[in-house]
C-alpha cells in the first residue's frame, strides 16, 4: 500500500471545559492517498467538519496527530501545529461561498492575492495568473472582474475552488461544496472536481450528507456517527453492502436513491 499523503491518528476535539465538555470528534483515524478521492459523510453535526478543520490546521485537537507526507505536523503529546510554510499543500473549500468570499473584492483580486503571497508574483503577474486559472475552470474574463454578490452561487463556488488552487495543493478538502447551489451547477462542479483530480494529481476529502453524489466521485469512504467513524472502505462496498446499522440508516433516509444504482 502506498504512504499516506495525509494521515489524521486518533484525532479527539473537545469544546468546553468541565461539566459543559463536549467532544465533537472522538478517536477518529483516516488517510488519504496522493490523487485519490475520498468521501466523509454523517449527519449534520456528526462531527465531519471539525475533523476536516483539524486537517486544516485550523482547529485544535485535545488528543491525536497529523501526519503530512509522513512528516509529523500536528500533534497533542508535542503542542505542535502545522507550520505557516507548510499550509499552502492543504487548502479548503468552504461550504457557503458568500461568507467565504470578501464581499468587497472583485473575483480576480481574491485569487491574485494568494498568487503574491504563496507564490511571490508581482500584482501584474499575480492578475494574469487569476485570470488563467479562473478561466481554465469555467470563469470568465467578465465574471472575474465581479463582486461576489453579482455571482450566482456555482460561480462563487469556482472562485472559491480557485483561490484554494492558487497555492498548489496536495491536497483540497471541499466541505459540502454543493449544498448551497442548485443541481445543475452540482453537477458541474462535480465534473470540475473530477477533472482537477485527474489533470493535477489532486487528492481531494469530499464531506458530504449527499450519499448519491459520494457514491459517485469517491473511491473510499468514512461514515461518522456523533464524533466517531463508525465505518470505513470502498465505497461502493460500504453503500451497497453496509455493516453498521448507522450507515444503513442513511442509507434508508434516502428511498431508492443508492440502493437502485447498485443494480445498473
Amino acid at each position: 500500500m502506498n504512504r499516506a499523503l495525509l494521515e489524521g491518528r486518533d484525532i479527539t476535539v473537545q469544546f468546553g471545559q468541565g461539566s459543559n465538555a463536549f467532544e465533537a470528534v472522538k478517536s477518529a483515524s483516516m488517510y488519504i492517498n496522493s490523487g485519490e478521492i475520498v468521501g466523509i459523510v454523517g449527519e449534520s453535526g456528526s462531527g465531519k467538519t471539525t475533523l476536516a478543520r483539524v486537517l486544516v490546521g485550523l482547529q485544535p485537537i485535545r488528543v491525536g496527530a497529523v501526519s503530512l507526507e509522513e512528516t509529523l505536523v500536528l500533534s497533542s503529546n508535542s503542542k505542535k501545529e502545522i507550520p505557516k510554510n507548510e499550509r499552502w499543500k492543504i487548502q479548503m473549500v468552504f461550504q457557503d461561498p458568500y461568507s467565504s468570499l470578501n464581499p468587497r473584492i472583485q473575483a480576480w483580486k481574491t485569487v491574485a492575492e494568494v498568487f503574491q503571497v504563496w507564490k511571490k508574483l508581482s500584482p501584474k503577474q499575480g492578475k494574469k495568473a487569476a485570470f488563467d486559472l479562473l478561466q481554465s475552470i469555467g470563469i470568465t474574463a467578465s465574471q472575474a472582474k465581479r463582486y461576489p454578490r453579482s455571482l450566482s452561487g456555482g460561480q462563487r463556488q469556482r472562485v472559491s475552488i480557485a483561490r484554494a488552487l492558487a497555492p498548489g495543493p496536495k491536497v483540497l478538502i471541499a466541505d459540502e461544496p454543493t449544498s448551497s447551489i442548485d443541481q445543475s451547477a452540482q453537477a458541474q462542479l462535480i465534473n470540475l472536481l473530477n477533472r482537477l483530480q485527474s489533470e493535477r494529481d489532486l487528492a481531494i476529502l469530499f464531506i458530504s450528507h449527499d450519499l448519491a453524489l459520494v457514491r459517485y466521485i469517491t473511491s473510499r469512504v468514512y461514515v461518522m456517527k456523533q464524533g466517531c467513524i463508525v465505518e470505513e472502505g470502498n465505497t461502493k462496498t460500504v453503500l451497497h453492502r453496509p455493516k453498521h446499522p448507522y450507515t444503513k440508516l442513511l442509507l434508508e433516509s434516502l428511498p431508492g436513491k443508492v440502493h437502485q444504482q447498485s443494480s445498473s
